[in-house]
């Protein structure tokens, strides 16, 4: 091969690779990065500003007792549905076996609070239980970020009716325990207040 080819072909060659260099130039990446910030866990809170135990001890047949438990939703951003399960001893009002009236009743049912439902008597534990939802009875109502429910109810009243024989049908115990539950509003998949909590 003769010079003038060889300088031709080392031409040709360091062109072509002068080219192929350029076109590396011309490619590109990128990465797209999206930021998820996770909500608030639902944290709730039950509090009973009116609650003294004292106004509890010795009552009678037909005392009024204060008792306000109220629902508070502590996250500081997300929204929450929320419940309130209320446990209420029982007694015999035959003097028998068979127990079948509550000892209680809740008084004054706060605005925006709906029973949800009644369970029959637990004849072992002496209890009847309500579950109430924060909204109506075909939907829930959101709690919004560090606000209060207004209180479930107000007051609890003895049963008036309530005799010396009853009295001994009722538990030893006859407290009325209120469990409040709170769950984030969005994807839950059901909609209807009942299967909301039953999702508990």
């Amino acid at each position: 091969m003769n010079k003038k080819k060889t300088i031709a072909v080392a031409i040709v060659l360091a062109l072509v690779l002068l080219i192929g260099g350029m076109l590396a130039f011309f490619t590109d990446t990128d990465t797209a990065t999206n930021v998820f910030v996770l909500g608030d866990n639902i944290e709730i809170s039950l509090s009973e500003t009116d609650w003294d135990p004292a106004d509890a001890n010795g009552i009678h047949p037909g005392a009024v007792v204060d008792k306000n438990p109220v629902i508070t939703n502590d996250s500081t951003t997300t929204p929450a549905y929320v419940f309130a399960e209320v446990i209420v001893p029982c007694y015999s009002s035959n003097a028998n076996t068979t127990i079948d009236t509550p000892l209680f009743s809740l008084d004054t049912i706060g605005s925006g609070w709906n029973l949800m439902s009644t369970s029959s008597i637990d004849q072992t534990n002496k209890t009847i239980t309500y579950v109430y939802n924060y909204g109506t009875a075909s939907g829930m109502t959101s709690l919004a970020a560090e606000a209060s429910t207004p209180a479930v109810f107000a007051t609890v009243t003895l049963d008036d009716d309530l005799t010396a024989a009853q009295k001994a049908t009722a538990s030893a115990t006859t407290n009325i325990v209120v469990n409040a539950y709170g769950i984030q509003i969005d994807n839950l998949g059901v909609t209807a207040p009942s299967a909301i909590f039953d999702l508990f």
